[in-house]
């Protein structure tokens, strides 16, 4: 079964949320202006600089349960 059937599966089945909170999220692991490439709380840099931080957001996510993550764009 494909990603979008198996969406379409789970919304048939239950209540499917869709939010978070990957801002306060990215926050909590209090990350530096070295973290942001000189560009303080642009949060989509750390994709690229820190996605061990973005890895761990999403590994927060999951271990709660959620059936899918997005990357943190918010711009």
């Amino acid at each position: 079964m494909n990603n979008a059937a198996s969406f379409r599966q789970a919304m048939s089945e239950r209540v499917i949320v869709a939010d978070g909170a990957m801002g306060t999220m990215l926050q909590a692991y209090d990350p530096t202006l070295d973290d942001f490439d000189g560009h303080e709380g642009c949060n989509e840099v750390l994709n690229v600089t820190r996605p061990d931080i973005v890895r761990g957001v999403h590994d927060a996510y999951f271990a709660v349960g959620v059936d899918c993550v997005e990357t943190n764009t918010f711009g």
